[in-house]
């Protein structure tokens, strides 16, 4: 083959495969985006999440109906009276029918999942500080220390509970298991006791809002506040 003739259909194929790529990344974006724009209306969120689809070409993806490795961040979700943040649900394999993919109403069906999300310590602090205390929540070890101040007879003295965090249902539960006041240790019968007189009588937080599909399985403690960890049962989810 002349060089001339090897070169132009060197060239040919290369924007044949600029073209099949620049098609792909815009089917992608195109299919994200709309995404994106059903959640935000489905669950309210405060701005569009980001979507991404891995698992190679995704117009080969689309082909089959099979979309693979499928991640949704959410900046924030509202969860009751609280947020979750930075929101991230990876889902390993999505099955979408080809009426769904033309913009129709549809069934699609997910392989289940897992969800991470965060729950500041700022964020916790405000739902507890009731009755007007102010209460301030930082990491200790694996527990969290809650400390606020209390009037015992006259005097203002710092109240510090170390408590253990746990989803009780649909709640972040904080589970006291020592206490100090004004820096002596003192039993958790008198710390309670404090704390009712102030107003308090639970450390707990309810989580709702949190979809249906997702079950919360646990807690773990950060140094900015507590990660949550979920599932995201398989099934399918109506697409209007």
């Amino acid at each position: 083959m002349p060089r001339s003739r090897l070169l132009r259909l060197l060239v040919t194929l290369a924007a044949l495969a600029v073209i099949a790529v620049a098609a792909d990344l815009g089917a992608r974006a195109w299919a994200t985006a709309r995404v994106a724009t059903e959640l935000r209306t489905r669950y309210d969120l405060p701005q569009d999440p980001r979507v991404t689809v891995a698992g190679g070409s995704f117009l080969w993806q689309v082909a089959r109906g099979r979309f693979e490795d499928v991640t949704v961040t959410v900046g924030q979700l509202p969860a009751g009276s609280l947020a979750l943040h930075d929101v991230r649900v990876r889902v390993p394999e999505v099955d979408v029918p080809p009426t769904v993919l033309l913009g129709r109403a549809g069934t699609v069906d997910l392989a289940g999942g897992t969800l991470r999300a965060q729950v500041p310590f700022a964020d916790l602090a405000r739902q507890v500080s009731v009755a007007g205390l102010d209460v301030r929540l930082a990491r200790d070890g694996d527990a969290v220390r809650a400390a606020t101040t209390v009037r015992v007879l006259t005097a203002g003295l710092e109240l510090a509970v170390t408590a253990r965090p746990v989803l009780d249902g649909a709640a972040v539960r904080l589970e006291p298991v020592s206490a100090q006041l004004a820096g002596a240790t003192v039993p958790l019968s008198r710390a309670r006791r404090l704390l009712e007189l102030a107003g308090v009588d639970d450390l707990s937080v309810p989580l709702e809002g949190v979809p249906a599909q997702v079950r919360l399985s646990g807690l773990r403690v950060t140094d900015t506040g507590l990660a949550v960890e979920g599932a995201l049962a398989p099934g399918p989810v109506d697409v209007p």
